[in-house]
């Protein structure tokens, strides 16, 4: 832990990182259309962008947080954004789709570093109550990023065109990158630091997969949150190209998807101390599923529209915000202390590696319509029921039984 009388990066320039790093994921959803038409390729080639960068997010949250314990915060934070800042760049000035996936990929890399390492920065200098209030503080940029992103990039794509929602956000990246450079202070001395330890790495992951509870709770934050990456992937196409929704129009509808998730989380923390968090999961899932069976009987009888398809999709949102931070906690409580920083990774990994998975294959279905939508919202919602009952409320009974035996 640092001492008290060295200094520490300011709350404002993290969270600073942080949006942007969750401004870059959403802020180009209006310009989809005119990106296709720009760049002469399909709309399911542009979808690509958004897999690309998931699938990148996955990776690095299983080694930007061991490479900032064996070379510090300071240069991987800083390195991390200056990625993401260069990255953004060269989505701008991308001629083609190959070029785009490939700036996406590392445009992803340097954002993900920004917050694995922006948490480990918190919990080096802060502890119990007083870090999960600054964590909790933090933790509004991922809501606010993507809630905002696409609202003014709905304005940009009809200022400028889509380029400038990149280059917005290199621009961002590189003032903080700026502004950070004489004011990051490294939080992790030389004599905390540690040698690289993959064989120890993988024998902890290892130990993870082989936790059942773990696993459980792990899969049921990934499927709900796979409800908003159907939205995502799917919402451009349907509410711009076959609803003939403006791309500003379209930004305020995203804009207030994430306001129940918001709203779910400070429901969900209220009641902490007074419902069991299992039973807080449990009627998330229930909710959840309920604005996925919205969604899909619209797009059946054909009553689909703008406000139906954002109304359900706040629903999911609602129930995924009241389930995500019970099931998080609830996974982590299942580990030993010493494998608390990898189960932490793999519970990342396993849910951006179900929003890759989902985004890839909508990305991949030609004439995307409202139907494709409510299947997969309300499939990946039912994931999550599967896996909370059989993988966790079954096994917590079949363990009682046991003991009671």
């Amino acid at each position: 832990m640092i001492k008290k009388e060295q200094p520490r990066p300011s709350l404002l320039l993290l969270f600073v990182m942080m949006l942007a790093s969750q401004l870059a994921l959403t802020i180009f959803l209006p310009a989809v259309v005119n990106m296709a038409e720009d760049l002469e390729t399909s709309l399911n080639n542009i979808q690509l962008i958004i897999p690309a960068y998931l699938v990148a997010f996955a990776i690095m949250q299983l080694v930007a947080g061991s490479l900032s314990d064996t070379f510090g915060r300071r240069p991987i934070i800083l390195c991390g954004l200056g990625l993401f800042t260069l990255a953004s760049f060269s989505c701008g000035l991308a001629d083609n789709i190959g070029q785009l996936l490939i700036g996406r990929f590392f445009q992803a890399m340097g954002a993900c570093t920004t917050i694995v390492v922006g948490r480990a920065i918190v919990r080096d200098g802060s502890e119990g109550k007083a870090a999960a209030r600054t964590l909790s503080y933090l933790g509004m940029s991922l809501a606010v990023g993507p809630a905002i992103a696409p609202f003014f990039g709905g304005f940009l794509v009809s200022w400028f065109d889509w380029r400038a929602t990149f280059f917005s956000t290199a621009i961002l990246g590189l003032a903080t990158l700026i502004a950070a450079i004489p004011r990051f202070v490294e939080t992790l001395p030389k004599e905390d630091r540690r040698s690289p330890d993959l064989a120890g790495m993988a024998r902890k992951y290892i130990e993870l997969l082989h936790n059942r509870l773990f696993i459980g709770y792990s899969l049921t934050i990934a499927f709900l949150t796979g409800t908003f990456q159907t939205f995502i992937v799917a919402a451009p196409i349907v509410m711009i190209d076959q609803m003939d929704v403006s791309p500003e129009l379209f930004g305020f509808y995203v804009m207030t998807v994430p306001s129940s998730f918001i709203l779910a989380s400070f429901v969900s923390a209220r009641l902490s101390g007074r419902v069991h968090l299992d039973k807080m999961i449990a009627a998330g899932c229930i909710i959840a599923l309920t604005g996925g069976l919205m969604q899909l009987g619209h797009s059946v009888f054909g009553t689909s529209g703008p406000i139906s398809i954002t109304i359900a999709i706040l629903i999911s949102n609602f129930g995924t915000g009241l389930a995500f931070a019970n099931c998080y906690a609830q996974a982590l409580s299942m580990v030993q202390p010493h494998v608390a920083g990898a189960a932490s990774a793999l519970t990342g990994f396993i849910h951006m590696g179900w929003a890759f998975i989902i985004s890839f294959l909508l990305a991949n279905i030609d004439n995307i319509t409202t139907i494709h939508l409510g299947v997969s919202q309300t499939a990946t919602v039912v994931g999550s029921a599967i896996a909370f009952v059989f993988l966790v409320k079954l096994f917590r009974f079949q363990l009682k039984n046991e003991q009671v035996k």
